[in-house]
């Protein structure tokens, strides 16, 4: 249901309402609402037992939360900077069978021309991919950013 937008009660429908308003994950809005109830509930009885242990239980919700509504398969994007692009794109794309794009840049500070490699991937390939590029170019820059949504006409291909 929280995937898809819907929510199991009132404090799941807040937080599917404020979450993309203030620009957190519902998993933790939730969280956030509960720990200042838990906190209250503490001060009121005066004892944290019961409220620290229910801290600790949504913690572990949190994560199980952002997980079903971001899905198993979340994607994740690498910019690559590196003056090996052709031999870097040759074996991702052997390996992945993935889009690949390329963009020119070029050093601030050593002045030297280098290529921007754009990749999208599922997390299971991260660590392949990171050790494709460094066996090939030791030197390479490597980001890895998570990814929200991936949207082309052709699933098998994201080159412009």
């Amino acid at each position: 249901a929280l995937r898809y937008g819907g929510a199991m009660d009132g404090i799941e429908v807040m937080a599917v309402i404020f979450s993309k308003k203030l620009g957190v994950t519902v998993g933790i809005f939730v969280m956030v609402y509960n720990v200042i109830l838990y906190v209250v509930c503490g001060l009121i009885l005066s004892s944290w037992v019961l409220p620290l242990y229910s801290i600790v239980t949504y913690m572990a919700a949190l994560k199980t939360i952002d997980f079903i509504v971001d899905g198993i398969d979340r994607s994740k994007s690498l910019m690559i900077v590196t003056q090996k692009a052709d031999e870097i794109c040759e074996q991702l794309s052997l390996e992945f069978e993935e889009g690949i794009t390329i963009m020119d840049g070029k050093g601030y500070y050593s002045d030297a021309r280098k290529s921007i490699i754009y990749i999208v991937l599922n997390r299971f390939q991260i660590i392949k991919a990171k050790n494709i590029v460094h066996n090939l170019d030791p030197n390479a820059f490597i980001t890895i950013s998570d990814i929200a949504d991936v949207f082309t006409k052709n699933h098998a291909s994201l080159d412009n």
